[in-house]
């Protein structure tokens, strides 16, 4: 089991001269206390609930698993956001790379999978040509049953599966709300499986819910390791995500436009996808709770070391000093191998060291290379990315971002600005309900052919 450390030296006013002070790091401690104390009521109230999800039953998940894993050659998700992007990132950190090219004996028979969340056409008609409908399970993954690039998506290949088969039942499970929305409607009406998603768990919270473990239990993971390794951050002295949150609400504070997260790890690259989600839509808040403007929060940015250090190192370190970046590093590298660099004498000083090494001597090369022009950062280090390594990356990240979102009084499992894009795009798909919000994007979206070019 992996075990996890928070080095925040390149972060200090005693290395850096826009670092925080011990001052400042006790004072940005005792807000993020206060942003923990209402999150803490909001659980016990029952308002929040991601906190909770280490401790729930998965039998049932299990059950589920065992019983379509080995029954299908192709698994499809269908969903989008939250629905989608922890589930994304299980699978990247946890199976091998080139996955679905594997063959089915070497995949162990269980299948391969495919996500359908953005509504391109190109998109969902690949991944149907490469499947057939009879050795293929959907499970379509939305709270409201009503996102319309998964209803989209669930439309198309409902339609697929129609030609070959009236059987839905044998094809898809849904996860919903439980008890009101489309999809619940549907999993009712056809007798179709399905799984709650919890009330009080909102999509960008929901990786350790069924939505995120179901899909991946199928694929062949132990979910209750990436639980424990979760629980672990719930069941620690909250040292380490309080003095993140106190970081970066400082360097916040400071008007840095940009929080960059930068894995030096493949397996990790889907992972810094959610994490942009789960920040972005978090703390990007227009107006805070006691109802004045606050435009709150700054950009993520999502980078893959060494990658980036050949495309956004020059940028992140000579460019505008507006972004505060967290590495995260492993000690351990599966598979690693030993190099010998003998195939030229250039190639020499490669002799000796594995692959790892050298990956890891290239997170410290670049701390140290922002360091040296003050650009401040910290560091996250994993004795090694294993179930339990992953479940403690989600959980701490959901505490450091609803900590803060709550020391700044602003709500964090809101989304009032994807709600207007989404009311929007049902107006000009001329929804029933949605006839003034067509009005009013009808008087916003004017556009003179002078400016078209």
């Amino acid at each position: 089991m992996a075990t996890m450390s928070l080095d925040y030296n390149f972060s200090v006013l005693k290395n850096m001269k826009c670092g925080i002070s011990e001052e400042q790091i006790d004072t940005q401690t005792v807000k993020a206390r206060k942003g923990l104390a209402k999150l803490s009521d909001m659980v016990k109230s029952k308002e929040v609930g991601f906190t909770e999800l280490p401790y729930q039953n998965t039998d049932e998940m299990k059950s589920l698993a065992k019983d379509l894993s080995r029954k299908y050659n192709d698994l499809i998700v269908i969903g989008i956001g939250g629905s989608a992007l922890g589930f994304e990132a299980i699978a990247n950190a946890m199976l091998p790379h080139g996955y679905n090219s594997l063959s089915f004996t070497d995949r162990r028979s269980f299948p391969r999978y495919w996500l359908l969340d953005n509504a391109d056409p190109s998109l969902v008609n690949s991944v149907l040509k490469y499947c057939n409908q009879e050795d293929t399970f959907a499970i379509v993954i939305s709270k409201s049953g009503s996102t319309v690039e998964t209803a989209v998506n669930f439309a198309l290949v409902y339609e697929w599966f129609k030609l070959k088969t009236d059987d839905m039942k044998k094809h898809f499970l849904v996860i919903t709300d439980p008890e009101k929305g489309t999809l619940r409607d549907f999993a009712n009406e056809k007798g179709v499986r399905s799984l709650p998603l919890p009330d009080n768990v909102g999509g960008r919270f929901s990786v350790l819910s069924p939505v995120g473990l179901l899909p991946v239990a199928i694929l062949g993971i132990d979910i209750d390791k990436i639980l424990g390794g979760a629980a672990k951050i719930v069941e620690s002295d909250w040292k380490q995500f309080l003095t993140m949150a106190a970081i970066y609400m400082h360097f916040m504070d400071q008007k840095r436009a940009m929080t960059a997260l930068m894995p030096y790890s493949s397996r990790l690259i889907k992972f810094a996808e959610w994490f942009c989600q789960l920040w972005g839509e978090s703390l990007g808040k227009y107006i805070s709770d006691n109802g004045n403007i606050t435009n709150f929060g700054n950009t993520p940015l999502r980078l893959t070391g060494s990658v980036d250090q050949h495309s956004q190192l020059q940028l992140l370190r000579e460019g505008p000093d507006d972004k505060f970046l967290t590495f995260i590093g492993l000690v351990s590298h599966e598979c690693d191998k030993m190099l010998k660099g003998d195939m030229h004498s250039a190639y020499s000083y490669l002799t000796d060291f594995k692959m790892g090494d050298i990956l890891n001597s290239e997170l410290k090369a670049t701390e140290a290379a922002i360091a040296t022009l003050g650009r401040p950062s910290m560091k996250l280090e994993l004795t090694l990315l294993d179930e339990d390594g992953l479940g403690q990356l989600f959980m701490i990240f959901q505490y450091v971002v609803a900590i803060i979102g709550l020391a700044n009084d602003i709500n964090p499992f809101d989304q009032p600005g994807v709600e207007e894009g989404k009311d929007f795009t049902y107006g000009l798909m001329g929804r029933s309900g949605y006839e003034e919000k067509k009005a009013q994007f009808d008087k916003i979206y004017v556009k003179k052919p002078e400016f078209i070019i």
